[in-house]
C-alpha cells in the first residue's frame, strides 16, 4: 500500500507512542492503547490542540495531560518558528531551567534552583542516555541539531522509577527524525554573526526512506557538521586577570545518526563529538587557551513480541562508548584522557489485565567500565581507586508500575530497586493520584529519586553512596477556552546526603563526598493561547531554599532565600504570529531575577559575593515557509537583540567567576525539505 498523507500521519502518531521510553516506535493494539486511531498533524496540533500521547512519565501510554508527572512538551514546529539554536534556547523557556558554569567552561542545568549537572537532570536522545558515564554529566550549548528534532518532552520532576539514577530531577526526552516517518530528505544551512567575531555555523543532512516493496521495511541517516562559539565577550575572573572570549570559546559539534528497522526489529546509532575551548578551567583566568574535547557512541537494538493481544515484552540492548573533559596533550596541566564503555540489556513487559488496569514490570542490567588511555600521574590523569588503570562495575535493577484509570480517581504506583556492585543498593517508589473534574484537572505526586555515583565519582569518593531525594508536587490545569490552558504547580524537593564536589588548586586534587540536606520549594506558572494568528506562551518560576539546608557549597553568605548562582525568579513570554500564511515572526522574551557567585574562600576563610543584577534577554526570528517552492524555508534571528551582558554563574562555591553566555548574534538559516508524492493503491 503506498504511503499517502493519512499514512505519513499515522507515523506522526506512531513515533510519539514510543519516543518516550526509547521503546520500539509503533503503535500497540487497542487493548494497550485505547486511544484514537489517529493524530493529526503537526501543524494542525497548533491549530486545533488535540490529545498528544506520551510515555515520557510512564511505562503506560497516556494522554499528555493525564501523564503522572508535571511535563512541558515542545513540538518540531515551535522549535522551528521560534529559531531556537540549541537544547539551551529551549529548555530556557521552560519552568524551572536555568543554567550554570562549571570546570573547562562548560555549561549544564540547574532545576528549581538546585544544581543538575552531575546526573541529577537525565539528557535522553531517541531512547539513548546521553549523560556520560565518567561524572554523569552533560555539555549544552551548539551541542544537538535542533532541525532534527521532532520534539522534546521534559519531565519537571524526578523520574527514577523509570530511567534509574540519573534522573532524580528531571528528564529531558527528544525525539528525533528517526526510522518512522515518509520518504524525505532534508538540508538545512545556518550562519551565524556576533557582534566582534563568528557565531555558529552548521550544515546538517538527514534523509529517511520507506521500502514500498518491502512492507516495514525502513531506513534513515543523519550527519550535521558546525563551528561555533560560546561568547564574544570578556571573562573576568575573581582575582583581577581578564580574557577575551572571542575566538577563545570553541563549541563544535559532530553528529552521526542512522538506523534500519523492519517492522518492530529496529538498530539505530548515534555518534556525537564536541569540542571545545576554554579561557579558563576551574578558576583562574589560563594564559592560553585549553582544549576540552566530548566523544561518545551509542547503538540500540530493540524489538517487540505479542505472546496474546493484551501481553506484550520489550527487549532492547544498548553499547555506549565515550571519552569526556579529554585533553590529550601529555604536555597540559589539564592532560586527561579516559574511556568509559557501558553494555545494558533492558526487559520490559505490559499486561493489559484489564480495561482500566495495566500491569508493567521488567529487569535493567549494566555492565560499566572505565579504562585509563594515556599514562597516570600527569596532569589531572589519575588512577582509578588510587592505583587501578581500569575497572568494573555491574549494576542490576527491577522495576513495576501499575496504572488504573477508574472513576474515582487514576492510581499511578510503581518503584524501582537496584543494586550496584560499588555501592550497593537503592530502592525507590512512587504514587500518583489524577483526576479531572470537566475543563479542570489535578495531580497529586509523591515520588523518591536516587542520584547514583558515578565512575569518577567512585573513584575519588570516600566511601561515596547515591543521594536520595524526595518531592512532593501538586498540579492544577484548566482549559479556559479554545486554545487556552493555564496550569499551576507547586513542589518542595528535599535531598538527602548530597554527593559534593570539591577541588584543591594547591595540590589540583578532586574529591567527592556525602555531606548534609538540601531542599527547594516554589511554584511554576504556564499559561498557553493558541489560534488561528498563531500561538503565545507566558511562564513564571519562583523558588526558595526549602527545609535544612547545610551544605555550605550551595549558599550564598548573607543571602539565605537563595542559592549560588541560579535565579530565584524567571519569567518567559514567547509566542508566534503568522502575518502571512507563510510568513511567521516570533519573538522571545526571558527575565532572570537577581543571582549571586560566591568567589573562592581567601586566607582568612571570607568569600567574595558578586551580585548578578536581573537581566531580559529578547530574541526575535522571522520565518519564511515554501519561499519559491514547496518546502524551502528562509529564517533570519536576531539574538540577545538588546545586548544584555548576560553570564552564567557557577551553582557552588568553586571560585569559578561568571562566564558570558547568550551574547548578540545575528542569524540567518536555510531549510530544505524534499517529499516525493505517492499515489493511493
Amino acid at each position: 500500500m503506498g504511503f499517502t498523507r493519512h499514512g505519513r500521519r499515522v507515523c506522526v502518531w506512531l513515533a510519539l507512542l514510543g519516543a518516550g521510553t526509547g521503546f520500539a516506535q509503533t503503535a500497540p493494539e487497542p487493548t494497550l492503547n485505547p486511544g484514537p486511531p489517529e493524530t493529526p498533524s503537526a501543524q494542525e496540533q497548533l491549530e486545533e490542540e488535540p490529545e498528544v500521547h506520551s510515555q515520557v512519565a510512564s511505562f503506560a501510554i497516556t494522554k499528555l495531560h493525564d501523564s503522572p508527572a508535571v511535563v512541558t512538551a515542545i513540538t518540531a514546529d515551535e522549535i522551528r518558528a521560534s529559531g531556537a539554536r540549541d537544547l539551551m534556547d529551549v529548555l530556557l523557556q521552560v519552568p524551572g531551567f536555568f543554567f550554570g558554569v562549571d570546570v573547562q567552561g562548560t555549561v549544564g542545568p540547574g532545576f528549581r534552583g538546585l544544581w543538575g549537572q552531575e546526573g541529577k537532570v537525565l539528557l535522553i536522545i531517541d531512547g539513548k542516555e546521553m549523560n556520560e558515564q565518567l561524572y554523569s554529566t552533560m555539555q549544552l550549548g551548539h551541542e544537538f541539531p535542533v532541525e532534527l528534532i521532532e520534539r522534546i518532552e521534559v519531565v519537571r520532576g524526578p523520574g527514577s522509577v523509570i530511567y534509574g539514577g540519573n534522573a532524580e530531577l528531571a528528564v529531558i526526552n527528544v525525539i528525533t527524525r528517526g526510522i518512522q516517518g515518509s520518504t524525505d530528505a532534508l538540508v538545512v544551512g545556518t550562519y551565524g554573526q556576533l557582534t566582534h567575531g563568528l557565531g555558529r555555523r552548521s550544515l546538517t543532512v538527514s534523509g529517511r526512506k520507506v521500502f514500498e516493496s518491502a512492507p516495514g521495511l525502513s531506513a534513515f541517516a543523519s550527519a550535521s557538521l558546525g563551528q561555533g562559539q560560546r561568547s564574544d565577550a570578556v571573562f573576568d575572573d575573581f582575582y583581577g586577570d581578564s580574557a577575551s572570549m572571542n575566538g577563545a570559546s570553541a563549541m563544535d559539534p559532530t553528529v552521526v545518526q542512522a538506523g534500519v528497522g523492519y517492522r518492530d526489529l529496529q538498530l539505530s546509532i548515534l555518534y556525537q563529538r564536541q569540542d571545545t575551548t576554554s579561557v579558563v578551567s576551574v578558576d583562574e583566568v589560563l594564559p592560553t587557551p585549553a582544549n576540552t574535547d566530548f566523544e561518545s557512541f551509542h547503538a540500540e537494538l530493540s524489538d517487540r513480541f505479542r505472546p496474546t493481544d493484551r501481553i506484550e515484552i520489550i527487549p532492547r540492548l544498548n553499547l555506549t562508548l565515550g571519552e569526556s573533559y579529554r585533553d590529550s596533550d601529555e604536555s597540559s596541566e589539564f592532560f586527561y584522557d579516559k574511556r568509559y564503555r557501558r553494555l545494558r540489556g533492558r526487559a520490559l513487559a505490559r499486561w493489559a489485565a484489564f480495561d482500566f488496569l495495566q500491569l508493567t514490570g521488567g529487569v535493567d542490567l549494566a555492565f560499566d567500565q572505565g579504562q585509563l588511555r594515556g599514562p597516570a600521574g600527569l596532569g589531572l590523569q589519575e588512577p582509578f581507586n588510587g592505583d587501578e588503570e581500569s575497572v568494573s562495575y555491574r549494576n542490576v535493577a527491577a522495576f513495576m508500575e501499575v496504572y488504573s484509570d477508574n472513576p474515582i480517581a487514576t492510581v499511578v504506583a510503581g518503584a524501582r530497586f537496584e543494586d550496584h556492585s560499588a555501592f550497593g543498593s537503592s530502592f525507590v517508589p512512587r504514587l500518583v493520584l489524577l483526576k479531572s473534574f470537566g475543563p479542570v484537572s489535578g495531580k497529586a505526586l509523591y515520588s523518591r529519586a536516587f542520584r547514583a555515583p558515578g565512575i569518577e565519582n567512585i573513584s575519588l569518593g570516600d566511601d561515596v553512596r547515591p543521594e536520595r531525594t524526595t518531592v512532593y508536587e501538586l498540579e492544577a490545569s484548566v482549559r479556559l477556552g479554545e486554545g487556552q490552558s493555564f496550569s499551576a504547580n507547586a513542589f518542595d524537593v528535599g535531598v538527602t546526603d548530597p554527593i559534593i564536589y570539591s577541588y584543591d588548586p594547591i595540590t589540583a586534587s578532586e574529591a567527592y563526598r556525602n555531606l548534609g540536606r538540601l531542599g527547594s520549594r516554589g511554584i511554576e506558572l504556564d499559561y498557553r493561547l493558541r489560534g488561528s494568528w498563531g500561538r503565545a506562551q507566558a511562564g513564571y518560576s519562583f523558588y526558595r531554599p526549602g527545609g535544612r539546608n547545610d551544605v555550605e557549597d550551595y549558599l550564598v553568605p548573607g543571602q539565605p532565600n537563595a542559592f549560588t548562582g541560579l535565579p530565584t525568579h524567571k519569567v518567559t513570554l514567547t509566542g508566534t504570529a503568522k502575518v502571512l500564511p507563510w510568513l511567521s515572526v516570533s519573538p522571545t522574551a526571558v527575565l532572570v531575577g537577581q543571582r549571586f557567585a560566591v568567589g573562592a574562600p581567601d586566607e582568612e576563610g571570607v568569600s567574595e559575593v558578586q551580585t548578578l543584577t536581573p537581566r531580559l534577554l529578547l530574541n526575535l526570528f522571522v520565518r519564511a515557509e515554501n519561499v519559491g517552492t514547496k518546502g524551502l524555508e528562509i529564517g533570519a534571528g536576531v539574538y540577545n537583540l538588546l545586548g544584555s551582558d548576560f553570564r552564567v554563574a557557577q551553582p557552588y562555591n568553586g571560585g569559578h567567576a561568571p562566564l558570558p553566555v547568550f551574547s548578540r548574534e545575528f542569524m540567518v538559516k536555510l531549510t530544505y525539505l524534499f517529499e516525493p508524492s505517492y499515489d493511493d493503491e
